[in-house]
This record gives C-alpha cells, structure tokens and sequence, in this order.
C-alpha cells in the first residue's frame, strides 16, 4: 500500500504497479478499457513483434531522447516522464538508454502496466504507474523531461490534456509531443482517417475490439497494394526528417503487421481530435515553451535556456574587451 500522510488516503500496490487512480468518467473508462485490450493483445503476440508502429525502438527512443536533450543534458538522479505508456516497452527503453536518471511510466491500462513491470521491473530507475493524465497522480513541477507520443488527442480535451500534462513538468524543461495532424497537413494519415471516417463511419468505438481486429485485417487485406504504395511512399516521406521510419528495413511481414496494427489504432477509440500544427505550436507559448521543432507531428517544445555556444561566448567576451 502507498499511504498519503496529507489526506490519510491508502492505495494499493498490486503487481508492482501503484494504482493511484480515482474514479473515472464512463467515457474515459470506455477509453481506458479498449486501449488495455490492444495494448495487452501486443503483449499476447496478437498485434507485432519487436517494432512498434513499424518502428525499431531503440531509434526511436533514441531520437525522443536527443530532442528531450536538446538544449541540456540531462543530470543524474533527474526525472523523465512518459505519459500514457501504453505497453511501456518504450519507456522500459528511455530508462535503459538513461541509466543515470528516473524514468516513469504513466498510463490507465493497468493490465499491460504489469506485463511491463514482470518483464522490465529489473531496472532500478524504471517504474509504472496508473493514473490519469487528466487527474495525474504526482505534484506539480515533479519531472525534469516528459514524452506524450500519440496519447493526449485521445482525451475528451486535448488542450486540457496537454495542460495538465505540462504542470507535471518543472519550469524549465524539455518536453516531446505527438498530436494527430488535420487531414490537409498530414498525408500519410489519409488512409487510416479514410477508414475511421468512412469505412467505419465513425463508429469504431462502439464495435467490439475483437470484431474491431478483424476489420482491421480485412481492410488491409481489401485495398493491400494501395495501402502498401501509400505505406511505403508516406515512410519514405518521413523518413527523410525522421530517422525511426525506414520501411526498406522491414519485411513485407512486418509491413503488414505495421499496417493492421495503424489501422486498429485509428479505428478503435472514442476520441481522436485532429489539431493544426499552428494550433498545436502556439500551446508552447502559453504554457511557458518555446516550440522547438516541428516533424510531421512531433513537437519540442522547451523552456530551458539557449546557452551560448563557446565560439559566441568567447567572441564577446573579446568585443566586451576591446570596448
């Protein structure tokens, strides 16, 4: 049990995973329920193998990582967030690859939280937690970096979402996001909004998952070598700013896996807001960020300090002299 001595609340630990959250509205816990099916499902081997979206995650770890590092290296004994872990493999990798500082998973599927924690519970700067985003379990100002990738638009909020995901950040911090973008400013995503917004009409939340699974196959299957060409084209695309998508590295296996598993994902949840990238870049600045980068919906957002480089730095010191 985890006591609070401000509030005298108790809340159990089962499994190795805290479970510090209160009561959930009916549409979040629909939410919570159908991202725990597909998250345990990956870990049942019913969805892909090693990679994840196609993604090796060491790559993609690693690029998250350079971009949370982008303006200070990050200090032993600091603290990393990753808010809505989903199968927590990838914070499991964040916690190897940083093995000076704290890493934290938070996320509302529980169940795949402990498959995370069995296998991955070795590392003694790794742990997992349930909670909410929207009602975080944690203080203000508790973490020094913090990765969201692809959770906060499935919210009934975004903006809150990424507010509430802000406050758990310290003042001066690094943060990466990823937010879906509009159909216009993201053609890679056509395919996948064409089967949410028509195929399934919208419906897809209301389908079962596992009925939801055999939609996804069947439509991959249905309309494969458009969804190959369309697949192949939109990595390559990407792949040119972004080092974690390389779809020539990938078996035609994995292809398909990646596929089907894109698919799902689109289709399965409630909420699934679209923003701008103007929209999105202008929360940085109201939440006290810089926006640092923007990559085919990856966002850096940043209010760490730009530190002089020592050529500039010495420069002045030059120019300060000779005035």
């Amino acid at each position: 049990m985890l006591g609070c001595t401000a509030c005298g609340r108790r809340y159990p630990i089962d499994k190795g995973v805290p479970r510090l959250v209160a009561g959930l509205a009916d549409d979040v816990a629909e939410v919570c329920r159908r991202f725990s099916f597909q998250w345990l499902s990956r870990w049942n081997g019913r969805f892909e193998g090693d990679r994840c979206y196609g993604f090796n995650d060491d790559i993609y770890i690693g690029w998250v990582k350079g971009q949370m590092q982008c303006r200070r290296a990050a200090e032993p004994g600091e603290w990393m967030l990753d808010a809505g872990c989903g199968s927590g493999e990838k914070t499991a990798v964040l916690a190897r690859l940083c093995p000076e500082q704290n890493v934290v998973g938070l996320d509302l599927g529980v169940e795949s939280l402990e498959k995370a924690a069995a296998k991955f519970g070795d590392r003694t700067n790794l742990d997992y937690v349930q909670g909410n985003v929207l009602k975080p379990p944690f203080k203000a100002r508790q973490f020094d970096y913090g990765m969201s990738l692809g959770v906060l638009h499935h919210t009934p909020d975004t903006r809150q979402a990424f507010a509430s995901f802000r406050r758990l950040l310290k003042e001066e911090t690094t943060c990466v996001i990823w937010i879906y973008p509009t159909y216009w400013e993201g053609p890679e995503w056509r395919m996948p909004y064409f089967a949410r917004d028509f195929i399934t009409f919208g419906q897809g939340y209301r389908m079962p998952t596992g009925l939801l699974r055999l939609i996804a196959h069947s439509i991959v299957l249905g309309f494969y070598p458009i969804v190959q060409f369309f697949f192949k084209k939109g990595y390559r695309r990407i792949g040119k700013d972004l080092p974690f998508f390389r779809v020539d590295d990938m078996t035609r296996k994995e292809r398909y896996d990646a596929q089907v598993f894109y698919c799902f994902d689109t289709l399965l949840p409630r909420y699934q807001w679209r923003h701008t990238i103007k929209e999105v870049e202008s929360w940085f600045p109201e939440e006290g960020l810089d926006p640092v980068l923007h990559a085919h919906s990856f966002y850096t957002g940043s209010s760490v300090p730009v530190r002089p480089r020592a050529n500039e730095a010495a420069g002045k010191a030059v120019a300060q002299a000779a005035s």
